[in-house]
């Protein structure tokens, strides 16, 4: 019976992401894409039309149709998308950004609200609680909204502990459990170019498979590799913390404490020591930097020429390392640096080709730009993977408790 129950449940799971992933199908697809009879699609397909997760549609436009059958083709069945919501949470210096995502894994509301650039732990959770609050009033998402996940631009670790947020002096706080008490629901804490790439790669199928990794390169770098459809997390759930690979052993004070960190030489501050010979600048000046050099670079400044080259070779030697410990089939590139990265992804798709292990295949290297709401979007979208695949869930009556369900 334990083997019959796991089974099912496994199926379902199958079942749930193949919708994801190509929108719909009919039976007959799901029977072929799961290799078990149509009778056992039925018999899962009910059940999950039950828990409201699954609804009929009428068939046609369909992402990924595999139908071979001739003739009129059956009922196709998609997923209701306003069956479960997910909430994403970011944690900014001065802002939070909030995304909802419906149970397709699209964004269906964002919202932002301006705080302190001191802000308090004990404050974001009594933030993200109103807001959750204030969802639970509005009638399209009360008891749906499933679980949440919040991002820092810092170190962290499994276990929801902020190991170290230096930009608003966190050190070794426990954001999760007072979150989870305060929100009623399941909640984690993940680092947020983690959940950025993360939210990159969830929503395209071409990348479910193979390993792609990310570099957000602004004030600080960070980063994170997605292989086979999943966030690397490593022993703690602290990888991807790219910025602090040491490539050096002198240079500037990184952000770390340490010294030769990649962050150290093509962040913005970076950029900022060569241009300007500081890094003593606003927040206004460091928003136009990278603007401002790709710009004079254009029109031929030798000073801006000579940061951006410097910049280059450093961030060459990155991507090499990068690539030959990965051996990743793509690498995203983006964030602040994007004007600069821009003018260079050409030379550095070249040198990264000639510099990486002999024989391996060359990754392709792409620009990507952060919107806005991406970190929080990202994030919710791994909460949805973490509750989405147990299958085990649907809309929940008002007050109904809601239980963590994990991979």
């Amino acid at each position: 019976m334990a083997d019959q129950t796991l089974a099912k449940e496994v199926n379902e799971r199958q079942i749930l992401r193949f919708l994801r992933l190509f929108g719909s199908a009919s039976r007959a697809d799901i029977a072929r894409h799961l290799k078990v009879t149509p009778a056992s699609v039925t018999r899962l397909v009910n059940g999950l039309t039950m828990r409201g997760l699954v609804r009929e549609v009428q068939p046609g436009a369909k992402r990924g149709r595999t139908a071979r059958d001739a003739g009129r083709p059956g009922v196709a069945l998609a997923l209701n998308p306003n069956a479960v919501f997910f909430l994403g949470v970011e944690i900014g210096i001065g802002i939070l950004r909030y995304a909802l995502i419906d149970l397709t894994a699209n964004s269906v509301a964002t919202s932002d609200v301006h705080v302190s650039r001191t802000i308090t732990p004990e404050e974001v959770v009594d933030a993200i609680a109103a807001h959750i609050a204030m969802l639970e009033h509005d009638v399209r998402y009360a008891g749906r909204v499933h679980s949440v996940g919040v991002t820092v631009p810092g170190v962290v670790n499994l276990e929801g502990f902020v190991i170290n947020l230096p930009i608003l002096g966190w050190k070794g706080v426990d954001l999760l459990t007072p979150l989870q008490a305060a929100v009623d629901r399941p909640c984690f804490v993940e680092n947020d170019a983690g959940a950025a790439a993360f939210g990159s790669v969830y929503t395209m199928p071409e990348l479910q498979t193979g390993c792609s990794v990310f570099l957000v390169m602004g004030r600080g770098c960070g980063g994170a590799a997605v292989m086979n459809g999943r966030l690397l997390r490593g022993a703690s759930g602290a990888t991807g913390e790219l910025g602090h690979m040491r490539i050096a052993r002198d240079g500037a004070v990184c952000s770390c404490g340490h010294r030769g960190c990649f962050e150290s030489r093509v962040g913005l501050d970076a950029l900022a020591r060569s241009y300007w010979g500081t890094d003593d600048l606003a927040e206004a000046q460091f928003e136009v930097l990278s603007t401002e050099v790709a710009e004079r670079f254009s029109s031929g400044d030798p000073a801006a020429i000579a940061s951006v080259a410097d910049l280059t070779d450093w961030l060459k030697l990155g991507v090499v390392s990068l690539a030959n410990i990965f051996n990743p089939s793509t690498i995203f590139l983006g964030g602040a640096l994007g004007p600069v990265l821009s003018l260079i992804i050409e030379d550095i798709r070249q040198d990264v080709a000639r510099g990486i292990v002999p024989g391996l295949p060359a990754p392709e290297i792409r620009l990507f730009s952060l919107e806005p709401y991406e970190c929080a979007i990202g994030v919710a979208a791994i909460a949805h993977q973490r509750c989405f695949d147990s299958s085990g869930y649907g809309p929940y009556a008002p007050g109904q408790s809601l239980r963590r369900r994990w991979l």
